[in-house]
């Protein structure tokens, strides 16, 4: 890509499916998606509801219990909750009305410009990327709960294996790799059944913590809430006093950052799936209170103050579920929870690699990743695909202790990552707010939004980036000074800049597209032609059982 000549904006094409590097059309900075006929859609809708639905349960509390306690647990994540749900609304605008390739990825190019839209698609891709690699070792460490004589390296072979083959679909005997590609609904089927299993821990678990705190267990000792009066409902953490509760509290509000699911896996999937326009305001309705049952759910579970929460046990022992079993004699729930919890760590890393691929399809359909990474088969990214398996196989540097260290760096680099996304994410969405509303959009014909989001989206942009600036407090305070925790903390914020600013100096292009401008229309034709905004409901009784649990 070559800097244009003293342009106010540089033209950045999206949506060019014909193959080569020919591009039509441009009226603003960014081309539309899919805006003309030669522009065909070349990934598929083949995900439902269900499919969606599951790509965004995952999360753990064992730290955040044993820093904060259970009511700074509770009111930790309940506030980060807030801002989460305000997340997902100010995205579910956008995407009920525009589920197009690229997702947050393509609106930052449209909405905002170039710069923007280029610095956070490879943070986003980078992030992602890590991720799968991360739960992958994940994996790996939970076998360990009941073998750890074997290598570790296997259990990660076998996982990435996996992951590659649920998100690219590949038949096992392949000649052709473009021709035996089974599709995205293969993706979806399998994320289905492995994420099917984190409903049934968030519903035994609750069933669990209902009983035996009600004194149904092996002890006939009813609990209740015994552990919020010991060692009591908060817990100091660096220091005494109030101080000491309120960074307890604090430090669960960031813990639930890192915890927190959002809405980015939803929003890439809903390019791939059928009937978005109907089925997606559903989606973003329920998985945010999904979500919160289970990250609530440990509060009763286990005192704060054990010694073995939050420790280095193998697989799921120091979670705070386990540690309550094992306490209340359950002997054989915690190897169920480990399981369950080893399916979940590998679901997370299938959905993570699918929302990844996708953005660096989004990036290659820009122009800003090479165009080999824009070819598809049978509607997958495949090249994609391998692209960020190739960056999970970092797994394998956690097999041995000499190169665990540079996994943990290269995994660690965007540690606050998310934080910073998410932020970016109510930025790309006041700027299609404003464009909307200059170019005489009534909202009331949107598929879906929410009453005063604007007002919440500042409100959630500023929490955001208040956690962001914060959430390293820790290693300021007298003695506690680490440079990777340092690292950890902020250097997600120079991955973002240096490429922002570097590609605006490159590109010579230092303004945002002007409001009035700004293409919040293109790509809605495709949606429009096979699924309107009021489609017909459900008329049989498994159809509509069927829409209530899924939408």
């Amino acid at each position: 890509m070559s800097p244009p000549e003293n342009e106010k904006y540089c033209d950045v094409p999206l949506g060019d499916s014909s193959g080569d590097d020919k591009h039509h059309g441009f009226t603003t900075q960014v081309q539309a998606v899919h805006s003309s006929p030669d522009d065909e859609k070349r990934t598929r809708r083949e995900l439902k509801p269900r499919h969606v639905q599951m790509m965004a349960i995952s999360g753990a509390i064992g730290t955040a219990l044993k820093r904060a306690g259970p009511l700074g647990l509770l009111l930790g994540y309940g506030a980060f909750g807030s801002i989460t749900w305000m997340t997902f609304n100010a995205m579910g605008e956008m995407v009920c009305y525009l589920p197009v390739d690229g997702s947050f990825i393509t609106f930052a190019y449209r909405f905002v410009d170039s710069s923007f839209g280029f610095a956070l698609g490879w943070l986003y891709c980078y992030n992602a990327a890590c991720v799968v690699a991360a739960e992958i070792t994940a994996v790996a460490s939970m076998v360990n709960f009941w073998n750890s004589s074997i290598n570790n390296a296997a259990w990660c072979g076998m996982s990435l294996a996996v992951v590659f083959g649920l998100v690219s679909g590949p038949e096992l005997a392949m000649t052709d790799v473009r021709k035996n590609l089974l599709g995205a609904k293969y993706f979806g089927e399998g994320e289905f059944v492995l994420s099917i299993f984190k409903v049934l821990l968030i519903l035994g678990l609750l069933i669990f913590t209902l009983i035996t705190m009600s004194g149904g267990n092996p002890q006939q000792h009813a609990l209740g809430f015994e552990y919020w009066k010991n060692p009591g409902p908060m817990v100091e953490y660096l220091t005494s006093g109030s101080l000491g509760r309120f960074a307890g509290f604090w430090s669960t509000l960031i813990q639930a950052a890192f915890a927190d699911g959002g809405p980015d896996y939803i929003s890439n999937a809903a390019a791939e799936c059928k009937s978005p326009r109907r089925v997606m305001p559903t989606v973003f309705k329920r998985v945010i209170v999904r979500l919160l049952v289970f990250y609530i759910l440990g509060v009763l579970a286990v005192p704060s103050n054990d010694p073995d929460l939050g420790g280095s046990a193998p697989g799921a022992g120091s979670s705070p579920f386990v540690l309550a079993a094992v306490r209340m004699g359950i002997p054989a729930l915690p190897h169920i929870i480990n399981a369950v919890i080893m399916t979940s760590a590998l679901s997370n890393g299938i959905a993570n690699c699918f929302s990844a691929s996708r953005s660096l399809y989004a990036l290659a359909l820009s122009g800003n990743a090479p165009a080999i990474l824009k070819t598809t088969a049978r509607g997958v990214p495949i090249y994609c695909v391998t692209v960020v398996c190739a960056v999970g196989a970092l797994c394998f540097l956690s097999v041995s202790n000499s190169s665990a260290t540079v996994f943990t760096w290269i995994t660690n680099l965007t540690g606050s990552g998310n934080l910073l996304l998410f932020g970016l994410f109510h930025v790309i969405y006041i700027r299609w707010y404003h464009g909307m509303r200059a170019q005489g959009h009534d909202r009331n014909d949107l598929p879906y939004k929410i009453r005063g989001q604007l007002v919440m989206s500042y409100i959630a942009l500023i929490g955001y980036f208040v956690i962001l600036l914060t959430n390293g407090f820790s290693v300021f305070v007298k003695g506690h000074w680490s440079y990777q925790d340092f690292l950890f903390d902020y250097l997600s914020i120079i991955f973002f800049l240096v490429p922002w600013i570097g590609h605006m100096i490159w590109t010579r292009s230092f303004c945002p597209i002007p409001i009035d401008d700004i293409d919040v229309t293109s790509g809605s034709e495709e949606v429009d032609a096979q699924d309107h905004l009021r489609s017909p409901e459900a008329n049989t009784v498994f159809g509509k059982l069927n829409e209530w649990l899924w939408g």
